[in-house]
């Protein structure tokens, strides 16, 4: 059954004259001051779902606004939805794309987008930008890059991930996220209580020094080597954050040659790199031995080796990425 979807538009919204869509552009109270995120509102028209070049799938939702104006929202496997994640012709959807992203000079407009809002419930309001606390501000509220939007959290707001999972003591500042609240005020900027806030995972998590501000929990998240999702022991995380993976079904999946000597607790990789439990971080977790993910750069010399929104990925080749 279709649903009738009551979408509320966020105070201060402009239209832009690029589009003629219903395109958010702030000010804030410093004038060059842009948010991280604009944002394009309108009535679905069409839903394809395409294989890219790349072999990643893709889903391009054509909008249209109330005065003809057509755009494409390019979705892929990052994009988050706060509500609905299903969503056909004639329903309305915003869509929340990097400001600062590239824009291809097509017509219609085309938007990757990072945020898709369908079925927004009656009553409620959703902002997605990037946040900082503001010093200025003593009662708790976090300031948008925008400058015209701050939300604030109280003991009943829900605080999640982009997979759903609990946040609540994790550190928001500086972070990407999205914010659903009812009752705002008319001031500049505008200030709510959060109902709930969503915390975007970052395009890549440097691992494992700055992973000790974020608190995840990486055990259902797949390994991948070289693109490819392998079968492995879940991972896992210390106390300070440092993400922890395992080692043997990484290093055979590169390639690798690995054996055990129990009486010394030492593993050879191709009998060329030996590492004793306790070296380098290592530990003993159920009966496997686990290195951190960094073990995969410094010493085995991999060209890269991170958690990228939600998976754990080890590359044998490429460009080293900083």
């Amino acid at each position: 059954m279709k649903r009738v979807l009551s979408m509320i538009l966020l105070v201060g919204l402009l239209v832009s004259g690029f589009t003629g869509l219903a395109v958010a552009a702030e000010g804030g109270n410093n004038s060059t001051n842009l948010p991280y995120y604009l944002s394009v509102t309108g009535t679905v028209t069409s839903v394809q779902e395409t294989t890219g070049a790349d072999g990643a799938k893709y889903i391009t939702v054509s909008i249209e606004d109330e005065n003809g104006n057509q755009a494409n929202l390019i979705l892929n496997e990052k994009t988050v939805y706060p509500f609905e994640s299903e969503f056909s012709a004639g329903d309305v959807v915003t869509g929340f794309y990097q400001a600062s992203g590239p824009m291809l000079a097509i017509w219609p407009p085309q938007y990757n987008i990072a945020v898709l809002v369908a079925g927004i419930p009656e009553g409620f309001s959703v902002k997605a930008d990037r946040f900082n606390e503001w010093e200025d501000n003593a009662d708790g509220y976090m300031l948008a890059f925008g400058g015209t939007f701050a939300f604030r959290v109280n003991d009943d707001t829900e605080i999640v991930l982009a997979d759903g999972k609990d946040f609540t003591n994790g550190e928001i500042d500086g972070r990407r996220i999205v914010v659903i609240y009812d009752i705002s005020t008319r001031s500049i900027p505008e200030l709510t209580t959060a109902k709930k806030v969503i915390v975007l995972f970052e395009d890549a998590v440097a691992l494992p020094d700055d992973i000790t501000e974020v608190a995840i929990n990486a055990s259902d998240w797949p390994i991948l080597v070289d693109g490819v999702e392998i079968e492995a022991p879940a991972a896992s995380q210390t106390e300070d954050g440092t993400l922890m993976v395992p080692l043997r079904a990484i290093a055979e999946a590169l390639g690798f040659e690995v054996s055990w000597e129990a009486a010394t607790k030492t593993v050879s990789l191709d009998d060329a790199v030996k590492l004793t439990i306790g070296d380098s971080g290592s530990v003993i977790i159920n009966n496997f031995t686990y290195v951190p993910l960094s073990y995969f750069r410094d010493v085995l010399q991999m060209p890269n080796a991170f958690a990228f929104e939600g998976q754990i990925e080890i590359h044998s080749e490429g460009e080293r990425m900083e």
